[in-house]
């Protein structure tokens, strides 16, 4: 015997239920406003701590392609004058220079804690790298 039809179908209103939440209550142009000068405070303040680089200025005499270097300001804007930083070079897990990075994790690898997979060739640390069965040397992603 198959059910009886819904006598109520021409007044039916399908609902659906819509959650909303406090973040979407109060997302009103002044909230947004405080967030985004928090932010770019937050910002300025991250690029104003000292880094332990080396500042090498540059000569726009000797550019031979004729355009100048522009730097950001402490205020964000463009500046013609600055100074270039070189990076600060890597340290391994067990202190020494990095060579390179894990491929997995991508953590800083000196030459002894590189692991090659047996699979893949690429180089991973040793807690991405397991021991397969026949004692080689698996990447997680290999593994599966």
């Amino acid at each position: 015997m198959t059910k009886r039809s819904n006598p109520f179908i021409e007044d039916f209103v399908q609902q659906s239920k819509v959650h909303v939440g406090m973040k979407q209550f109060n997302n009103n142009e002044d909230r947004l406003q405080k967030v985004y000068e928090k932010t770019l405070e937050l910002l300025f303040r991250g690029a104003k701590m000292p880094t332990k680089s080396v500042e090498v200025p540059i000569e726009n005499e000797s550019r031979k392609d004729g355009f100048k270097q522009l730097f950001l300001g402490k205020n964000g804007h463009l500046q013609q004058t600055g100074a270039v930083t070189k990076p600060i070079t890597q340290k391994c897990l067990c202190g020494a220079v990095s060579e390179d990075r894990c491929s997995y994790c991508e953590k800083e690898l000196c030459g002894a804690c590189q692991h090659p997979c047996e699979r893949c060739q690429l180089r991973y640390c040793n807690h991405c790298c397991l021991t397969g069965s026949e004692g080689s040397e698996i990447c997680v992603s290999c593994y599966s």
